[in-house]
């Protein structure tokens, strides 16, 4: 931890008033026991700041400690921790997912509320639920002080511009050294924070790690390709085989044919088959479903691309190669079944795998897929690019302590801070070796889910957190991160171009947002129903110029249009 010290005479007429005031509040026999050299030192770290080690972890004593000679800046100190000399209480609203644990109970958070002076009244919205609970708090004007994790764009232009949420640009240029450096360093980030007014009213979380650019991968059973003398495929013709035969074979020896060939899981982003549009020729399959070729936007669901995938997927489905259960189940559902006492899973995709099937042990029995050839020989894989996730932190319009709040987000961007509040706290989480190098711990027993583990003590990625090259560079990749390596390198030569990527993020103006509102209540909603009728019935080449007349009836041609002026002002920026 760097300590400061005033310099020359003032030095001992400094700590002699500190000793004073520490004896009266501990006793002087109390205070030889504990050391007083010792008491002092430490007593004049907390008093300057917690600057270089943490503000998290080992942070005793400052909360609540008021000095004059601080400099402050309305009721707060202008740097170093506290943050404020009276304590004040800060409403927030998150987002819950399935690994993380009570954020009230998170030990870098508890110390962080500690060190700052700063406390956390939490609203905890389970992801299911999160979007009917925002659109409540806006709509009846019950706002939290703050947003983390969990507003979409939309949300940020639209209540932006309606003043619920306040402009951040001021706050950072005066309270947030850290965000300004990394803004500074990185344009591409504040590029990412800043909506058509040229104002900002979230900030994103970003790892600057490569493997970041794709979102996810196709893994398969490596023990019941071996029992079955099969191969990798490398084509969707293989693929198909091998599936076959996951169906037919009782790979996992039990007698029963309960193997599920394809898991996938229709509503979520990491585990449904549109992972294998790819290799027919779509770029985008996903998300937004747009892509960009030679400058020009396009729709995904009208290229032709499209139709030979959707016959592909209607056959696995119609053959039971695909979970049946996949436009039907939920996330707690499909992750039950792959975590299982029995393995079922023959193949499915994910960010990385470990969660899915309970236990990065289970997963090291899979093997990655590279992404496969199709029948015309396209063979690439979705971008999707990750190492920047907008949106992550809003202050509203009732906070009564914006600059604090401010200052506390910067804090956060304390290096090793950071680290904690991603990855868990110094000593029991991960630890910082004579080589300056951070490495995670390794699971505790009985612990089969890093993610999980680290979500009962830091926050992980729902936090502000900037991540840039030279701190990732001082992290050695757990085994976790580790394998998601290796499976960037065997994806990364297939991984549409950025050029052809339509951005994930990116912010339209309120006039392109109600547009694009009323056009895609009726186009999202007739696309998803009809891929998923031809999925599970058929009947795509019957009716493929009838849905495609449909869609340019609803507006098609002009959400193209919003879509492309979107782009070509992003471009501009």
């Amino acid at each position: 931890m760097r300590r400061i010290f005033p310099k020359g005479r003032g030095v001992r007429t400094a700590l002699a008033k500190r000793m004073t005031r520490i004896k009266r509040a501990f006793g002087t026999k109390r205070l030889l026991l504990l050391g007083g050299a010792m008491l002092v030192m430490s007593a004049w770290a907390g008093y300057e700041g917690h600057r270089g080690r943490t503000a998290v972890v080992g942070m005793e004593g400052t909360a609540g400690y008021s000095n004059p000679q601080r400099k402050m800046d309305g009721r707060m100190y202008a740097s170093g921790m506290p943050i404020v000399g009276e304590t004040i209480t800060l409403r927030a609203a998150v987002r819950k997912t399935v690994t993380h644990g009570d954020f009230s109970q998170m030990q870098t958070i508890k110390d962080l509320e500690k060190a700052a002076n700063i406390r956390f009244e939490w609203d905890q919205i389970p992801s299911e639920t999160y979007t009917e609970k925002k659109k409540w708090m806006f709509l009846n004007d019950e706002l939290p002080d703050v947003f983390f994790s969990g507003l979409t764009s939309s949300d940020v232009v639209r209540y932006g511009s309606q003043g619920l949420l306040i402009p951040l640009e001021e706050l950072i240029d005066k309270y947030a050294p850290n965000i300004k450096k990394v803004f500074d360093a990185y344009p591409e980030v504040r590029k990412a924070s800043t909506t058509p007014d040229g104002h900002i009213y979230s900030l994103s979380f970003m790892e600057a790690n490569d493997y970041m650019v794709y979102r996810n991968h196709l893994a398969i059973n490596r023990e019941w390709l071996d029992k079955l003398g099969l191969e990798v495929p490398t084509t969707t013709d293989e693929l198909y085989r091998v599936l076959r035969a996951f169906k037919d074979l009782d790979p996992n020896g039990n007698g029963k044919q309960d193997e599920i060939p394809l898991a996938s899981l229709y509503g979520g982003i990491n585990q449904n088959f549109h992972a294998l549009f790819n290799a027919f020729g779509v770029l985008n399959p996903d998300g937004s479903k747009l892509a960009v070729k030679d400058g020009i936007v396009r729709y995904e669901p009208i290229q032709p691309e499209y139709k030979d995938a959707i016959r592909y997927i209607h056959k696995l489905y119609a053959e039971q190669l695909i979970d049946p259960e996949t436009f039907t189940q939920d996330a707690k559902r499909f992750m039950a079944k792959g975590s299982a006492a029995e393995i079922v899973y023959g193949a499915f995709t994910a960010f990385l795998g470990n969660v899915e099937l309970g236990s990065l042990e289970r997963l090291k029995r899979y093997t990655f897929v590279p992404p496969l050839a199709g029948p015309d020989g396209h063979r690439t894989w979705r971008r999707q690019d990750n190492r920047i996730t907008p949106n992550t932190f809003s202050i509203t319009s009732t906070n009564k302590y914006p600059e604090a709040t401010m200052r506390l987000i910067d804090a956060m961007n304390e290096e090793d801070t950071a680290f904690q509040l991603w990855r868990g706290p110094y000593g029991s989480h991960i630890r910082k070796e004579a080589d300056g190098k951070i490495r995670q711990n390794p699971l505790p027993e009985r612990k089969t889910v890093l993610e999980a583990w680290i979500g009962e003590a830091a926050p992980y990625n729902s936090f502000p957190l900037y991540f840039t090259k030279t701190m990732m560079d001082n992290y050695v990749l757990d085994e976790t991160s580790s394998l998601r390596n290796d499976a960037y390198k065997l994806y990364k030569p297939y991984i549409v171009s950025e050029e052809e990527t339509y951005p994930q993020y990116m912010y339209y103006t309120v006039g392109q947002l109600q547009q694009l509102q009323t056009l895609d209540a009726d186009i999202q909603s007739y696309q998803s129903a009809m891929e998923a009728k031809w999925i599970i019935e058929g009947g795509i080449d019957e009716e493929w110029d009838r849905y495609i007349a449909e869609l340019h009836k609803m507006g098609l041609d002009r959400k193209i249009r919003i879509h492309q002026d979107a782009y070509d002002a992003y471009r501009r920026f």
